[in-house]
């Protein structure tokens, strides 16, 4: 590499970190909400909330249950729009992804008192009547209407779907026409995916994400009532005479350029010393390493959707430096001696501590041999295997692992027990509350 070069990846780099950076600066976004607060003022606008709702989308149909309580909850302008499918750039292994998202929908809709009428995706010809009678709806009536229309089209009632059109339905065609329009706005706002809320040059996707929604609207002072209760609140498992010591082992699968793998981290090893779980670190390549490509609008909703995460569970993301390349493979090459020493997870977790909160360039070689005596292990012995291959083949088992619970991104988890069967397979760190409910589910 020439100097010429050196210097323009290094400049690359800073760059690209002060844009990350921004993206998941708190007082950044406090400074925006103060002056996006201040345009609507002046444009005389109310408190607009768009929501963007996809029929065939598994989380459009839990959102469909508590878009009219939100309404009815808060004094805002909330104003409905039916999409079709996400942009395909956004969407990375289509094939697993509907599978995925509706057994995931499954598993988490009871937490939200929420009833889902079928275990299988909706047909076309249904999702395309549905669409043609919400999309000739006004405001109020989408609102009031979509919860009962979004449940015909899930559990396969066509006579129920067929008695709602009348002259006033439109035609394929203006349905479609009504799409793409609405398609429009939701590009202009930069969301991408179907059940995701607008407000103010924020967005928040599904019911996951209402929560932060709800807490900005109260903060304006937008709440209706007195009741303290957010409509997004989920009902868990309390967990009771838990035994002290547990066989089940929880694997966890990083990757060195995930936001949300770094702020798992502390829960992961929480919950794993709460229910003397067995943690199995299985570290994989980024999926921007894995040759897929991610558009910037959706880098920059996961940055800072990670940020506000990370701030709730108190592991902040501060100064950002992406490990992509060399100085990712330089880390992974150092995983599988310090996994076998007893320290992957501490090793990882430090790896992405550097990247997402330090601004440190993991693939400095003295970063590495000061993380490695950090971690109490020996440079001479570990440093035999820098830049060796032999993490290649480790790395790419546990993405076939990975796979085979239909699970494509990080962090994701699979939990078993001590035969290693009963595989419970949940991607994302937001669904640590739900593999903490397995594991009670199980101990009990």
């Amino acid at each position: 590499m020439t100097i010429i070069s050196t210097i323009r990846n290094f400049l690359a780099s800073k760059v690209m970190s002060r844009v990350l950076n921004d993206w998941s600066d708190q007082s950044i976004l406090l400074k925006k909400r103060e002056k996006f607060e201040l345009i609507r003022k002046k444009e005389g606008r109310q408190h607009q909330v768009f929501y963007f709702h996809e029929l065939s989308d598994p989380y459009s149909h839990i959102t469909a249950q508590l878009i009219s309580k939100l309404n009815k909850n808060y004094d805002i302008d909330l104003i409905p729009l039916l999409v079709g499918d996400p942009p395909k750039a956004t969407v990375h292994e289509p094939n697993l992804y509907r599978k995925y998202c509706l057994s995931d929908a499954l598993r988490i809709a009871p937490f939200y008192q929420v009833e889902f009428p079928s275990s299988t995706l909706p047909e076309d010809n249904l999702i395309l009547l549905g669409q043609r009678v919400l999309s000739s709806l006004d405001k109020d009536n989408f609102i009031n209407s979509v919860a009962e229309i979004s449940n015909f089209v899930w559990s396969g009632n066509q006579e129920a779907l067929e008695a709602l059109v009348d002259d006033k339905t439109l035609s394929k065609q203006g349905m479609l026409s009504v799409i793409s329009s609405n398609e429009e706005k939701r590009d202009k706002v930069e969301a991408y995916m179907g059940s995701t809320f607008s407000y103010e040059g924020e967005l928040y996707w599904g019911a996951d994400r209402l929560d932060y929604l709800e807490e900005r609207l109260i903060d304006l002072g937008l709440k209706n009532n007195l009741n303290k209760n957010l409509i997004s609140e989920k009902k868990q498992t309390i967990a009771t005479n838990i035994p002290q010591e547990s066989n089940l082992e929880l694997e966890f699968y990083p990757s060195l350029n995930s936001p949300y793998t770094y702020i798992s981290f502390p829960r992961v090893k929480s919950l794993a010393q709460k229910y003397s779980l067995k943690i199995v670190t299985k570290p994989v390549l980024p999926m921007l390493m894995r040759g897929m490509s991610i558009p910037r609008y959706k880098v920059k909703y996961i940055l800072s959707d990670a940020a506000r995460e990370g701030r709730k569970y108190g592991t902040n993301i501060k100064d950002v430096y992406s490990p992509l390349g060399e100085p990712a493979e330089m880390a992974y090459s150092l995983f599988p001696k310090i996994d076998e020493l007893g320290k992957g997870f501490d090793y990882i977790q430090s790896l992405t501590k550097a990247s997402f909160h330090d601004g440190i360039n993991i693939g400095d070689k003295t970063f590495l041999k000061d993380l490695v005596n950090q971690l109490d292990l020996s440079w001479e012995n570990v440093s035999t295997e820098l830049n060796s291959d032999i993490w290649r083949t480790i790395l790419k088992d546990n993405l076939e692992d990975m796979y085979s619970g239909n699970c494509w991104g990080v962090p994701s988890f699979k939990l078993t027990d001590e035969d290693g069967k009963n595989s419970f397979y949940q991607w994302g760190q937001d669904r640590l509350w739900l593999i903490e409910n397995e594991v009670i589910r199980r101990l009990n």
